[in-house]
């Protein structure tokens, strides 16, 4: 089933922290565990508005490709921001 960003992807396709944190990509911004929950504390919100966290029996769960996106427009929100008030 392909998703589109409208609809969620299928529930397969996601994964836990530890799987998320062993993508090469992710792994490079988020070299801990420690630093990806900082992550999530400060940006839960704009990662589930953007399909790319879950949570399913108390647990959360990542979408990588989707995870991967946000984490880059919340980066780029941040950089603007930040220009703006220089």
């Amino acid at each position: 089933m392909q998703s589109t960003e409208n609809t969620p992807p299928p529930l397969g396709e996601f994964v836990g922290a530890c799987t998320l944190l062993q993508i090469e990509a992710v792994h490079k911004q988020f070299p801990t565990r420690h630093s990806l929950e900082w992550f999530l504390r400060r940006h839960r919100d704009q990662l589930a508005e953007r399909g790319a966290l879950i949570l399913v029996a108390g647990r959360l769960q990542f979408h990588p490709a989707r995870f991967q996106e946000a984490v880059v427009e919340i980066g780029r929100q941040a950089a603007a921001g930040i220009s703006k008030a220089a």
